[in-house]
């Protein structure tokens, strides 16, 4: 695999006055660093680095940072990795990047992203086919990093999952979160509950309540009559003698 060549400077001044004013000139600040090895500070032309991550790998692309300076105690070129890069948020301009050392003979640890081949099943029954992962983490040599990873998902019922056991990973690349964790799946759709139809169900228990009062709740139990009413004389009674 051949790796893509960056040009850098290596900087002595550091803080946000210098970092203003490389920018103005054109470059961006950058840091190198890696086990068993001082951080290098760098100067790099932003254009050049955007076109480097440009190609299928992205920021998963292997560097060769070619190292300008008078510091003999610093390689001429290492091989690195992006870590981490900010951009401003309104001009999306490159602010900063972080590179970190890597061996071309070890293992790395990098983000591959994930990508569905085909229409599941289940949508096809109103299922929601959900990615739970849109990237994995991978463990592999830097030139065998895959520039992404497929799964065929046309044959997932509702219901359905893909692990990442069932991945087709390349040889000796390995996913580092458990075989048995869910990558994608197809859920049920949405059952909404039918509204209730207005005034279904309503006044039925206030009647029965207000029935219920006064009336005879056993026998032989007088209604109580309503505040203000008077009771009315049985017929046949006697009145009662003024």
């Amino acid at each position: 695999m051949e790796f893509v060549k960056l040009s850098a400077t290596m900087r002595q001044a550091t803080g946000k006055g210098p970092a203003r004013r490389m920018r103005a000139d054109g470059k961006v600040p950058a840091v190198v660093y890696g086990k068993d090895m001082a951080t290098i500070t760098i100067a790099i032309d932003p254009k050049e680095i955007v076109q480097a991550l440009s190609g299928p790998l992205r920021t998963n692309t292997i560097l060769t940072l070619g190292l300008q300076g008078d510091n003999k105690d610093i390689p001429n070129e290492v091989h690195a990795i992006v870590r981490s890069h900010q951009y401003h948020p309104v001009s999306r301009s490159l602010l900063h990047v972080d590179f970190v050392r890597i061996d071309e003979t070890k293992p790395i640890e990098v983000e591959v992203p994930v990508e569905t081949i085909g229409r599941a099943a289940g949508e096809l029954s109103g299922g929601t086919l959900t990615m739970i992962y849109r990237s994995i983490p991978l463990r592999c040599l830097p030139a065998a990093i895959p520039t992404h990873l497929e799964i065929e998902v046309s044959h997932l019922e509702i219901g359905s999952m893909v692990t990442v056991g069932e991945l087709d990973l390349p040889e000796d690349v390995i996913c580092t979160i458990p075989l048995s964790n869910p990558l994608i799946s197809v859920i049920a759709p949405k059952v909404e509950e039918e509204p209730e139809e207005e005034g279904e169900g309503e006044g039925e228990g206030e009647e029965g309540a207000e029935g219920a009062e006064g009336e005879k709740t056993a026998e032989g139990e007088e209604k109580k009559p309503e505040d203000g009413e008077k009771k009315k004389p049985e017929r046949g009674g006697k009145k009662e003698k003024e």
